[in-house]
């Protein structure tokens, strides 16, 4: 067992390691990762310097735990709302979706920044991409089967796609997009109904289409 996933037995325990790892985000984020040391955690956590070891044994297994965190709360923030038109369904998402990575951005660039010489982190953060992926590959599919996606688009495809313009987008929106397109939002929304061909849910077709060997909805 690692110490990134030591888990306390005591409510006290759990409650001095959530304080830990929001003391190592507010670190991480304001010193970047290089420059911080353990001790500064500790300090951050009002707690001693030896009971952040009780929990972890490196600041990258303190960064591992504040990043599953995050990433916790970023899938809760960016899960489907009860919606049933598609273009509702694209506008909800990519709003969330924005939301949710301006709230990280920071904690997400010291990540980005560590996986550059760490595996484990690239390898945490693909898994999150290819997460993201398999729900819009999905949710592509179910769309061509009910007629409103265009059927010559392969679903994974597409969805790659699209996943990285909008992960790209995020980027320069939470940097300075914002102050220069304040309905940067909307027109994100547009591009991705526009590329599916979208059409709205009381003019789809109520016919399934064959789907053929490919894999591609016709």
């Amino acid at each position: 067992m690692t110490a990134a996933t030591r888990e306390p037995r005591t409510d006290r325990g759990r409650r001095t390691r959530d304080s830990l790892i929001s003391a190592a985000r507010t670190v991480f984020e304001r010193q970047g990762f290089a420059a911080t040391r353990m001790g500064d955690i500790a300090a951050e956590a009002g707690v001693s310097h030896g009971t952040v070891y009780t929990y972890f044994d490196t600041k990258e297994d303190v960064l591992e735990a504040t990043l599953q965190q995050l990433i916790d709360h970023l899938l809760e923030s960016i899960g489907g709302a009860n919606l049933t038109d598609p273009m509702d369904q694209i506008a909800n998402a990519n709003e969330r979706y924005l939301g949710a990575f301006a709230e990280n951005a920071p904690l997400l660039r010291v990540v980005e920044e560590v996986s550059v010489t760490d595996a484990r982190f690239s390898a945490i953060l693909d898994d999150l991409r290819r997460s993201h992926l398999r729900r819009v590959t999905a949710q592509i599919r179910r769309q061509q089967r009910e007629g409103r996606v265009h059927h010559d688009l392969d679903p994974q495809t597409t969805a790659a796609a699209l996943c990285a313009m909008v992960e790209g987008f995020s980027r320069h929106w939470t940097a300075f997009g914002s102050t220069q397109d304040p309905n940067g939002q909307a027109t994100l929304t547009l591009l991705w109904q526009r590329a599916l061909g979208l059409t709205p849910a009381d003019s789809a077709t109520t016919t399934p289409h064959q789907e053929g060997s490919d894999g591609i909805h016709r």
